[in-house]
């Protein structure tokens, strides 16, 4: 139903008003929509909840609007009810694609460009559904970026070497720039000197679970890197060893073993066997990684 401003007037909106007699001014002439109109909505909520309309009762649009909500939530009245704005503020949930492998499949097109495809579902605060519409960015040579998703704000590219987006100078690895409950990382996009982007999509689910089983060659303590298993996540995880096997052990007196599985960042753990002596072939690392 539209509003139905008083007759004569060029204004659509126009309030009405009364008559003014010792100014001299008439009331608005009213015209009959504005009069039926809004009986005809009112009584399409109480039909619609099933109640008898009787001038008896002049609470029958709350009774209605009760009714409707009962019907809809399981029972319990609108003081339980929360609104979809209200959700979306306060469940806490993060984002999450609806692609069976939790990703947005972020493209370039060609040098030069980042685009985000159309038709990919993902739900803001569990609640909310987002249906992405083809959106393209502009890159610069040499640079590094993160593309993000808020409510507020659609799809952006953001620049690591911004102030404005990364004032403390953080690496791009750190932590605070994982997704949230209102602002998703979506993808991480290094462009080199011809422009020409890597893209890293990155998956953005509520919860994520990975574990498995890394084979690894036995190295001195304080010597190489643990050995990455790629997760590619949106937020950094948590990580524990589930077990360990030792791999053509060979004598162990006086020798001290540390094995184990460290984060890297959002994108990798790590698994390491590492020895005082470099006796041995190494050893099966099993790990979990979850959030």
């Amino acid at each position: 139903m539209k509003y139905n401003p008083p007759y004569g007037s060029a204004d659509p909106n126009a309030p009405f008003a009364d008559r003014n007699t010792p100014a001299a001014t008439s009331g608005s002439r009213v015209p009959a929509a504005a009069i039926e109109y809004p009986q005809r909505e009112i009584m399409a909520v109480i039909d619609a909840a099933g109640l008898s309309a009787s001038n008896a009762d002049l609470t029958q649009l709350l009774q209605a609007i009760n009714h409707l909500i009962a019907a809809a939530t399981g029972g319990a009245g609108d003081p339980n009810y929360v609104l979809m704005t209200q959700a979306r503020v306060r469940l806490p949930i993060f984002p999450e694609v609806q692609a069976s492998d939790g990703i947005i499949p972020i493209i370039s097109p060609g040098a030069g460009q980042v685009r985000v495809p159309a038709g990919y579902n993902f739900i803001h605060r569990g609640i909310f559904l987002v249906t992405t519409v083809q959106t393209d960015f502009v890159t610069m040579a040499s640079k590094t970026y993160h593309l993000r998703w808020a409510p507020d704000t659609g799809f952006v590219l953001k620049d690591l070497a911004d102030g404005t987006y990364n004032p403390g100078g953080l690496a791009e690895g750190n932590a605070a720039f994982d997704s949230a409950y209102d602002n998703m990382l979506v993808a991480r996009v290094v462009t080199n000197a011809s422009n020409g982007p890597t893209i890293t999509s990155l998956v953005n689910k509520n919860r994520m679970s990975a574990d498995g089983m890394v084979t690894v060659n036995a190295t001195p303590f304080g010597g190489a890197a643990s050995t990455p298993v790629t997760l590619n996540w949106a937020r950094r995880p948590l990580v524990a060893t589930k077990a360990t096997t030792a791999i053509l052990d060979h004598n162990t007196a006086n020798c001290e073993v540390d094995t184990g599985v460290e984060v890297n960042d959002r994108y990798s753990i790590g698994c390491f066997y590492r020895r005082t002596s470099n006796q041995g072939d190494g050893g099966n690392i099993f790990y979990q990684a979850w959030l």
